[in-house]
């Protein structure tokens, strides 16, 4: 199937009380409810109540947050995918929480705290110094995010350089309660590659996955190609040129501006059981399901592990990623991330495969709209 002709996403779900599913999500397509069955463990009910629950969260988390001000500490929903917990540091918010709807946790550090210094990481040089005694194969600090449930900073780094996260972690203000530093095996990567496949080439030589059409085009991931670089479809057929790029830096986001008579519809590949509809762009929070699709790996599915995380790549950091523990593969670059009929973001990189299993970072779809003042194609 020629690119412009799946260019895009998902169904329409209908926000509603945490905990209670609509007929709406009764609709979800059935390769979404085979990829969740297969990833998830989700039968078809299970499925559509999880998302409908997912959805639902997002307002509420939205409503507590402006009630809490400096109070608040984020909000996660539990790995049984039924409870929705909203973390303050004031106990005499605990009953807004509960009438809200959701499970009121009592904590130490506000979330603006802990943002507060991994923005400070953000801002200084993180790099470690070389030293003859330095194995560089075993060093770098992979990535750094707050995580909401544990109330902490975590800092992910290979093992030559654990020392040197901690000391990042005081130079920026944190005791030793609220940071934790995690052993990982492997710096994260793109997932761009020059392997063909169903997806589109930048300059005929790169290829990457689309991720969502808007009017004038499509987006997708900055690394997948600059300014001015061409985009063509399998057959060679020309598709349109990178209007904006942002990589690496606090975006991995790209805009392809699409040339006259190209078809832009609100739907995405369902990898061989039709197209998938898409109907907003409702940000999910920690915790809710996500599926995504790619040229190379087709439909996979997980959960939200943290949001406004900061990743290191070999071309350098970037910042405001979602990360996930679903799975991706080369090729899968600037593929659509989506929770039931809402529109997420688009594949950045990660680690592992969909073999083994890995961890796979987004760049959060409403971030590109706004710079680029895109308007999403619907279903």
């Amino acid at each position: 199937m020629e690119l412009f002709r799946f260019l895009a996403f998902l169904a329409a779900v209908l926000p509603v009380a945490y905990g209670a599913p609509t007929q709406a999500t009764n609709s979800l397509h059935p390769k979404l409810l085979a990829a969740m069955k297969r990833d998830l463990g989700l039968d078809a009910e299970q499925a559509a109540a999880r998302v409908s629950r997912d959805i639902s969260a997002s307002e509420i988390i939205e409503q507590l947050r402006t009630t809490a001000g400096n109070s608040f500490a984020g909000a996660w929903i539990a790995e049984d995918g039924t409870t929705l917990n909203v973390a303050v540091t004031d106990q005499a918010l605990a009953s807004e929480v509960t009438a809200a709807g959701a499970t009121p946790a009592i904590v130490a550090n506000s979330l603006s705290k802990l943002q507060d210094a991994k923005q400070a990481l953000d801002n200084i040089d993180i790099e470690q110094p070389k030293t003859l005694a330095t194995d560089s194969a075993n060093v770098g600090i992979a990535a750094y995010y707050v995580d909401v449930a544990a109330n902490k900073l975590i800092i992910e780094a290979l093992s030559g350089s654990t020392a040197h996260a901690e000391s990042l972690a005081s130079q920026v203000g944190l005791a030793a309660s609220e940071f934790e530093v995690k052993t990982v095996e492997t710096m994260p990567t793109t997932f761009a590659t020059v392997v063909g496949g169903d997806a589109y080439y930048i300059d005929n030589v790169a290829r990457c996955s689309v991720g969502f059409s808007v009017t004038t085009g499509f987006v997708s991931a900055g690394h997948c190609g600059t300014a001015g670089s061409s985009a063509t479809t399998t057959s060679g057929a020309s598709l349109g040129t990178f209007s904006g790029s942002v990589f690496p830096g606090n975006a991995d986001m790209s805009y392809i501006r699409t040339v006259s008579g190209t078809t832009l519809s609100g739907y995405i590949d369902g990898y061989g059981s039709g197209n998938l509809p898409v109907s907003g762009s409702t940000a999910s929070a920690t915790g809710a399901s996500i599926c995504r699709s790619g040229s190379t790996s087709g439909v996979h599915c997980g959960t939200v592990r943290a949001l406004g995380a900061t990743v290191t790549y070999a071309e350098g950091r970037v910042t405001g990623l979602t990360q996930t523990n679903v799975c991706a593969e080369p090729g899968d670059s600037g593929g659509s991330f989506y929770t039931g009929a809402q529109a997420q973001g688009v594949t950045s990189g990660g680690s592992g495969d969909c073999t083994s299993g890995g961890t796979t970072y987004f760049q959060p779809v409403n971030e590109i709209l706004s710079t680029y003042s895109l308007t999403l194609v619907k279903a």
